[in-house]
């Protein structure tokens, strides 16, 4: 699935390794306040450890949070992950006239 499908589902369903057993996870989708903004957040009810948490967060190209901990994908930061407000952008009209 891509961001955007995952966003817009509210929910991606993953398979994690805990304590070496194989199981299921549903992680919702949920806002998270930043200093830079509004980022959209994986978050987990079940406990999965921080070496999944970097995995899924690799995979899925979305930060991953269970309690306190929250994982971004390689490389990227809170910053890559603001959700820009697009703005309209008005002109003054403009009056065309012909000068003789």
């Amino acid at each position: 699935m891509s961001i955007d499908e995952i966003i817009k589902a509210g929910f991606v369903d993953v398979k994690v390794t805990v304590s070496g057993l194989r199981q299921a996870h549903r992680l919702e989708v949920k806002m998270e306040k930043t200093p830079a903004g509004e980022i959209p957040v994986l978050d987990s009810r079940h406990y999965i450890p921080t070496a999944e948490l970097l995995r899924l967060a690799g995979e899925l190209g979305l930060p991953v949070r269970h309690g306190k901990t929250i994982v971004f994908p390689p490389g990227k930061m809170a910053g890559h992950f603001v959700q820009r407000k697009q703005s309209a952008r008005v002109e003054p009209a403009t009056v065309e006239a012909e000068v003789e």
